[in-house]
């Protein structure tokens, strides 16, 4: 699967980072070493933001699919995003937990559960 250039960027950063890292090292430049790992940590916390945000773009898309579809299952839910059932029941765990939407049924299988906004 090709990757959107935008998730590429951190891997890229890291890399160039380490790559830097390893050649200062040699070098013997303690401060080109410093800078480079301090570029290659800038690349992994921007790749855990977008992690992050991957994550709210995807709980705000069930919100609205739960918005037009109260009641629906986790699997239904899955399906409709385009996401894998544990996927989809980790974000709606989530934001039953925060309050957001709230579980109509509660004796069923993970996959069978259903869920509407709260009210």
């Amino acid at each position: 699967m090709i990757q959107p250039v935008h998730q590429l960027l951190p891997v890229g950063i890291t890399a160039l980072g380490l790559a830097n890292a390893v050649a200062a090292h040699s070098n013997d430049n303690p401060a080109a070493l410093g800078l480079s790992l301090a570029l290659a940590l800038c690349g992994i916390l921007l790749g855990a933001a977008d992690i992050y945000e991957t994550s709210l773009r995807r709980d705000a898309a069930i919100v609205a699919h739960l918005a037009r579809h109260p009641g629906a299952r986790t699997r239904h839910v899955g399906n409709a995003l385009g996401i894998r059932d544990a996927t989809a029941a980790r974000s709606l765990t989530r934001l039953t937990k925060a309050g957001l939407i709230v579980r109509e049924t509660e004796n069923e299988t993970r996959s069978l559960q259903s869920f509407r906004l709260s009210a």
